[in-house]
């Protein structure tokens, strides 16, 4: 079963662990170069949780994807990056895409007018995933940079963020009330 949700402070561990997961090619694809075991532990360590918004996919509990937000500057109306991030074996069936509407919402909700994501020419799953929300691409200097314009929130984008986080939970809490039961048996 999936499940989107952000994730909080104490799931840091989880998105290390995601992060380390990723094939070689999809290393160099997130962070636009090879990274290290090292190097994406300290990426990890380093973030700052005040102006980072990571909303993952987990797959019967597990993370399995990510969309990870940056608000450089937390004015209303500012932008932010953004990197999304799917493991091999859970590419291709959607979850890049999930991740990126959920990500306009959580933006949309925060007054983000632009979501603003760079990848390598090679690519082009996130340039088509961005193509399909009405990103701009621009190429330069061997990078895509998409930006996407995002409108003001509604009721509704508020309504659904909140409808899908408490689901969320819930599902997760239930997970883990199913699994203490079958320990108590």
């Amino acid at each position: 079963m999936r499940t989107y949700r952000k994730l909080i402070p104490a799931e840091g561990g989880a998105f290390r662990r995601h992060l380390l997961q990723l094939a070689p090619e999809d290393r160099q694809s997130r962070f636009a170069g090879s990274l290290s075991d090292l190097s994406i532990i300290d990426h990890c360590a380093r973030i700052d949780w005040l102006k980072t918004l990571i909303i993952g996919c987990f797959i019967d509990g597990e993370l399995h994807g990510a969309a990870e937000l940056h608000f450089d500057d937390p004015r209303p109306g500012w932008r932010c990056e953004l990197a999304v991030t799917v493991e091999k074996n859970w590419q291709e069936q959607g979850i890049g895409t999930e991740l990126l509407q959920r990500a306009i919402t959580a933006c949309r909700n925060r007054s983000i007018h632009t979501i603003a994501m760079i990848c390598l020419l090679d690519n082009r799953r996130m340039q088509h995933i961005a193509r399909k929300f009405d990103g701009h691409l621009a190429y330069v200097e061997g990078e895509v940079e998409a930006e996407i314009k995002l409108p003001f929130p509604t009721q509704f984008t508020l309504a659904a963020e909140a409808m899908d986080e408490s689901t969320a939970w819930m599902s997760a809490w239930l997970r883990s009330v199913e699994s203490l039961t079958r320990l108590a048996s």
